[in-house]
């Protein structure tokens, strides 16, 4: 006769975290969340911040591409004698950096930084009225033209003068402290386009405008 040996019957005991083990994964949770949520925003503006200085170095390129088409001479701007500008579209025409497009620039993405709060491709005064006979276009970059550059500011600016010039801003984010709403892409600092080509962050927030001497003071402490 066939033996076996009866076992008694168990429920199955289930895999799973006990009241305290799941209070104490909660509470290392928390505190990690604490200790890294203030990293975010952080980490986005440094972001943004990197995606600006990419921008100014491809308008860097982007610019040397244009005058090696049209002899070595720089695109005007609307105004004489000339200041830093950064309109790109008006008076039925382009202007300073909206030269560029479409013909050497075909994302004009590369015109905005992404943290300004205020300029964009969507802003309602932006890049939609591009071509508009009442169109105005501006970005997040001004153009300095011949201001401070040459003696006549009226007269075309030749990219071979940059060489004599290396130290001197080209091209900048365009500041607005006092506008609404105020304009100042990063808080502590701008980033600027040298006549070298290259890509320096300024640890100041010049004002560009409202009056004329704001600008002046502006050029002077990007040029240093």
């Amino acid at each position: 006769m066939a033996s076996f040996t009866s076992h008694s019957a168990r429920a199955p005991r289930r895999g799973g975290f006990t009241l305290l083990e799941l209070l104490v994964s909660t509470g290392i949770i928390a505190i990690l969340a604490t200790l890294l949520l203030p990293l975010f925003p952080k980490a986005r503006g440094q972001a943004r911040d990197a995606t600006c200085k990419s921008n100014l170095g491809q308008l860097w390129k982007t610019v040397n591409i244009y005058c090696n088409y049209y002899d070595n001479v720089l695109f005007p701007n609307l105004d004489t004698p000339l200041r830093i500008s950064n309109v790109a579209y008006s008076t039925a025409r382009p202007t300073g950096l909206g030269c560029l497009y479409p013909l050497f620039l075909k994302e004009p993405g590369l015109l905005f930084c992404p943290a300004d709060p205020a300029r964009t491709l969507d802003w309602d005064f932006g890049w939609q009225h591009w071509g508009t006979p009442e169109g105005v276009v501006q970005l997040s970059y001004g153009y300095r033209g011949a201001q401070g550059l040459v003696d006549d500011p009226a007269k075309p600016l030749a990219f071979g003068l940059f060489d004599k010039r290396p130290k001197n801003t080209f091209i900048t984010e365009f500041y607005e402290p006092f506008a609404t709403p105020v304009r100042v892409n990063h808080p502590r600092h701008i980033n600027v386009l040298r006549c070298s080509g290259q890509v320096d962050a300024v640890m100041e927030t010049p004002s560009f405008g409202p009056n004329d001497e704001d600008f002046a003071a502006a050029l002077e402490t990007l040029d240093r």
